[in-house]
């Protein structure tokens, strides 16, 4: 209660009411600072969802901060009453035990197999947790079959009719056959032969994909370069050192070959992962030397997931940790910096690995780096330093595509992109084959 001071004639206010002015302006600053980030945040965790679901969303949130908001000033204009300070009370007992609430409703949620709870992306980085993976393995929402990796994650335009199989080194590839041997995308049969004159083009789905089977780089790249032949040895969800890996295992069926690595700069967050979506090898620096772990492979993922549980405690923690860099970030996870420090130490050790392999074996050697529709940031600035350093010849793609978007009539750097599975199409595909064959082949431009 406010005390009169009898000598003065003026009201003081009590410690109770100074208390209770802190907590109303407390739920006027929280709930109108916190609605543009909660909001977003949920809407960009959601995703893709119908624009009823997302006005209803909206409407949710503009009546709790409405509330909050309007509960902030009753309690400021009647902290004097008695029902005002109880119900304070109640709701901040209620706010202390909010993250045991939210916990429960978040398992519950799981529990019942709601899919809006089952979203890794709120507890876990897409880009470098290996607990993204494992809940969508745990959840189902990859359909991965124990004994191979067919159709993990993938668009069907990013797979050749062969398809994906287990492999006890890489994890997954191109099935091998008798009438393609090495098992890289190709839709007509071929012989090993070592003849020169081959171009053997290495990477992720970047590399191999297509809609079409000449929609691709390097059989674009093929079209672009008469007498040689190019091979596309890209592989859906690898990461940078599943890349070396392969060029390790295949460059020495060929004559002294023009080898191509082309990194998307994300494959540098894969390559400290030791899932994605399926078991995958990885590396491990000892003694300032990379050592080769997680091989052979798993074949089954219970067995994987019984070794290498989970490593989530608390759902709401996670949430608040993702929450918090969706914040630092502003929604863009190219710019997170998680892990940042040991992606950069184990891919500077893999540039190191694939630059020795092709001086031990006398190899002509090239780095073309892909960006996301995002843009490269600080991975694309660490690529190009390793690669400038050890001085072999590379192609930054991002201002090619960005130079050929300044064209009249040919749209912006979004278009450059399938909207299905933010991957570069036939026209961003022809435009580096081409940068490719005028950088590294000198061909004219035309």
């Amino acid at each position: 209660m406010a005390e009169i001071d009898t000598r003065g004639g003026f009201v003081k206010t009590s410690i109770r009411e100074k208390v209770l002015i802190l907590i109303g302006v407390t739920w006027i600053v929280g709930g109108a600072v916190a609605f543009l980030p909660v909001r977003n945040f949920l809407l960009y965790q959601l995703g893709s969802i119908s624009p009823r679901h997302r006005e209803l969303v909206l409407i949710v949130m503009g009546s709790v901060v409405f509330i909050l908001v309007c509960w902030g000033f009753t309690t400021i204009a009647y902290r004097r009453t008695d029902l005002v300070t109880n119900l304070n009370l109640l709701l901040v007992s209620i706010v202390t035990m909010s993250p045991l609430l939210m916990e429960i409703t978040l398992r519950t949620g799981i529990a019942v197999g709601h899919p809006k709870f089952r979203t890794p992306g709120l507890y876990a980085n897409v880009l470098s947790d290996d607990d993204y993976y494992k809940l969508r393995i745990v959840w189902g929402l990859d359909n991965i079959d124990k004994g191979t990796a067919e159709s993990a994650n993938l668009n069907e335009f990013q797979r050749s009719s062969s398809g994906l199989a287990y492999d006890p080194i890489l994890g997954w590839a191109y099935t091998r056959t008798p009438q393609n041997p090495l098992g890289v995308i190709a839709d007509t049969p071929y012989v090993l032969e070592a003849t020169e004159g081959s171009v053997l083009f290495y990477g992720d789905s970047f590399v191999g994909a297509g809609k079409l089977m000449a929609d691709k780089i390097p059989q674009q790249l093929q079209s672009l370069l008469p007498g040689k032949t190019v091979h596309n040895f890209g592989v859906p969800g690898y990461g940078l050192d599943q890349i070396y890996l392969r060029f390790k295992q295949s460059h020495g069926h060929f004559k002294k070959p023009v080898v191509i690595i082309g990194i998307l700069t994300v494959d540098m967050d894969r390559c400290i992962m030791k899932n994605r979506s399926r078991p995958k090898p990885y590396f491990l620096i000892k003694e300032n030397e990379l050592v080769l772990s997680g091989v052979p492979v798993e074949t089954n993922n219970d067995s994987y997931l019984k070794n290498n549980p989970i490593g989530i405690t608390s759902y709401f923690g996670a949430a608040l940790v993702q929450f918090a860099e969706y914040l630092e970030t502003g929604g863009n996870l190219m710019q997170s910096q998680h892990r940042r420090g040991e992606i950069e130490r184990v891919s500077k050790r893999l540039i190191e690995g694939i630059v020795q392999e092709a001086n031990d074996n006398s190899l002509d050697l090239r780095f073309v780096i892909f960006v996301p529709t995002s843009g490269g940031g600080w991975r694309k600035a660490f690529l190009i330093g390793e690669i400038e350093r050890w001085g072999i010849p590379y192609l930054d793609t991002e201002p090619i595509l960005i130079e050929s978007m300044a064209k009249p009539r040919l749209g912006d750097f979004a278009s450059l992109y399938y909207d299905e599975s933010d991957h570069h199409n036939k026209l961003a595909n022809g435009i580096i084959a081409k940068a490719i064959a005028e950088h590294f082949f000198k061909l004219p431009r035309q």
